[in-house]
């Protein structure tokens, strides 16, 4: 107590960090109690395990070096941006020996973020004596890539314990009469290395229910990692920032975040993101001004024939252009305009596609682009691509949006120095397209617009322009920051002084509440969410699933079976998230697999080898 009296600028700060702290005693019990009633059950012992740091960062060390040798051999000794990746990953060792707290890792994209943090928080881990790390990814799109991207540099198999993957799309029910599935299916958080969301993050830590706080209180004495920080949803900043600074403060963690935009975090209303003195844990700005690898040039609008055809004239110029747009209806109308182009492999990318889909059609264009860079290939896709997927091409069309998004796809462009010569990023607005319910990519593209208008032959890229960019963009969306909710009330405010819930309670009772934690826990759950809830996964019919299903259906129908839930955490790969209103549009093509479970089936027409899922069956070349 005397500590988050010490620690906090605010009375409001210090009393969101005491619900934090109830939250992580809670989580402490609810886990010491599930643990001990699984173990009395399975008659099994408790066996703490104490990971090997030596041994991880010796087998790092050993890949890295491969890596840059191959680097080398591929790019050249002289190599400009070989030896910037060398030179952020060597810093970021150097900073191992950093005490404990909140820091930024600003690389560019395409500077290696990934292996260097990483290589950072292993040496962290041994110096500081922590007990885990926890990998905070924006998108489930490319949780298995990074997940295969760690194991290959720990030399790990793909089953290893020592690193959990924990994304479900298909949950089981958590209720009394499922003991044995929680038991089976509850992650504690209690491996080595931990490969999440930002949505599971978010979610536990403002969760009021025991299945998801049980692991709350493993996020401490550990060093997390929230690489493409600047995606994190405006509306919960601020509960964001009271969640590291408790984390890292008070819970002993370290806290990195990494982006090539860094986000001004610590420069919001309330301040409360508590930054270390110099949080920078790498310096490579001059190295980065040395080598331009894209320029920026803004177009007029242009409909999406407009843009389809201005595609098409760039890709035939160049010999390949990844084409990035705003929403999954843009990104299909592009891809139906340029699916016949002659002479060239046309892609499609969007959350439409379930997981399995989209991996194996990043890999195709990863390997094309590596081993036959000659080959003409154009690739459509929404922002999923604009996180942890490394590859490059010669030119980049993006549909207008927030200056930090035009940053992340200029990433894609060029990504390796292959051109001396800066190629060119194309941002068009794109005429008619919805962004009403993306309100952040709305106001991003608004903003981004008024610094064009603004900034003539100016480099958008230029961190002077970046910063602009993050002032506007949080200064007209300051309101936002607490989570406002449907009552005019906000979440920060339910989980700290609780001002409307002790109004409503004098108004009630006509006295006065006087316990000191008067956080509405239940409420601010109830009221938060990164995704839309109304959305809901259905399995898809793509590769191997219809398989998974046919052993799934001769599994015993009245109880639940390793067999069947190691089945439901394989179909995860191949579900998709669909509106209320979408799942409406399917209901009759959409079947149940297991009424207990209510794992849900799309009938097979309604998914395409191309797009994913779609409403309409009569274009015969979209069917599987």
């Amino acid at each position: 107590m005397n500590l988050i009296q010490t620690t906090y600028k605010t009375k409001e700060s210090a009393q969101f960090a005491l619900g934090l702290l109830v939250k992580y005693i809670y989580s402490c019990l609810i886990d010491a109690d599930r643990l001990d009633a699984y173990l009395f059950n399975a008659n099994e012992q408790y066996e703490h395990f104490v990971t090997d740091w030596d041994n991880l960062i010796h087998t790092f060390e050993k890949n890295i070096q491969k890596l840059f040798e191959g680097s080398i051999q591929k790019f050249g000794a002289e190599s400009k941006i070989v030896k910037i990746r060398q030179s952020v990953s060597s810093q970021c060792k150097e900073a191992a020996i950093k005490n404990t707290g909140i820091y930024h890792l600003s690389v560019p994209t395409g500077g290696g973020k990934t292996l260097s943090s990483l290589r950072f928080a292993l040496n962290h881990c041994k110096v500081k004596n922590k007990k885990r790390i926890i990998y905070v990814i924006p998108y489930l799109s490319i949780i298995e890539q990074t997940a295969s991207e760690l194991r290959k540099i720990l030399s790990l198999q793909e089953n290893s314990d020592l690193i959990l993957e924990h994304h479900s799309n298909i949950i089981p029910p958590d209720d009394e009469e499922w003991q044995e599935i929680r038991k089976l299916a509850t992650s504690r958080w209690d491996k080595p290395i931990i490969i999440t969301t930002m949505v599971q993050f978010l979610e536990t830590a403002m969760s009021s229910k025991g299945s998801e706080l049980r692991k709350f209180h493993n996020m401490s004495d550990s060093v997390i990692i929230f690489d493409e920080i600047q995606s994190l949803p405006i509306k919960s900043i601020h509960l964001f920032n009271e969640t590291v600074s408790f984390l890292s403060k008070l819970c002993n963690s370290t806290i990195l975040l990494c982006t090539a935009t860094q986000p001004l975090l610590d420069k919001t209303e309330r301040a409360n993101l508590l930054l270390e003195n110099n949080p920078s844990l790498v310096d490579c700005d001059k190295a980065f001004e040395d080598i331009k690898r894209t320029h920026i040039l803004p177009i007029e609008e242009k409909d999406v024939d407009g843009f389809a055809a201005f595609i098409s004239g760039k890709a035939d110029i160049c010999g390949n252009c990844l084409t990035i747009v705003n929403t999954k209806k843009s990104a299909r109308e592009v891809f139906d305009k340029l699916k016949n182009k002659n002479g060239f492999l046309i892609y499609h990318l969007s959350t439409s596609m379930c997981p399995a889909h989209r991996n194996e059609v990043i890999a195709k264009i990863i390997k094309i682009r590596k081993e036959t860079p000659d080959e003409k290939i154009i690739c459509i896709s929404t922002q999923l691509v604009e996180a942890g997927i490394d590859f490059s091409f010669s030119c980049v069309v993006r549909a207008t949006a927030g200056l930090d998004s035009v940053a992340q796809a200029a990433g894609r462009c060029n990504r390796n120095g292959e051109s001396e010569n800066p190629q060119n990023v194309y941002v068009i607005p794109l005429k008619g397209e919805n962004l009403d319910k993306l309100v952040d990519i709305k106001s991003g593209k608004e903003i981004t617009e008024r610094l064009v208008r603004e900034n003539k032959n100016v480099d958008l890229l230029d961190p002077t322009i970046m910063r602009e960019f993050y002032r506007y963009y949080f200064y007209v969306r300051k309101d936002l920051m607490d989570y406002p909710t449907n009552d005019g009330g906000t979440i920060y405010d339910m989980l700290s002084f609780n001002n409307m819930g002790l109004g409503n309670y004098k108004n009630r009772t006509g006295s006065n509440y006087n316990c000191i934690i008067a956080h509405a826990f239940r409420t601010a759950d109830e009221n938060f969410y990164v995704i839309d809830k109304n959305a809901e996964s259905v399995v898809v019919l793509y590769d191997s699933a219809e398989k998974l299903i046919e052993i799934y259906n001769k599994q015993p129908k009245d109880r639940i079976t390793k067999e069947k839930l190691d089945i439901i955490k394989k179909l995860q790969k191949y579900s998709v998230s669909l509106y209320s209103y979408e799942m409406e549009n399917l209901a009759s093509a959409i079947s149940i697999l297991d009424e207990e479970i209510g794992i849900k089936i799309l009938n097979r027409i309604h998914y395409s080898e191309y797009v994913g899922v779609v409403f309409e069956t009569t274009p015969k070349i979209y069917i599987v």
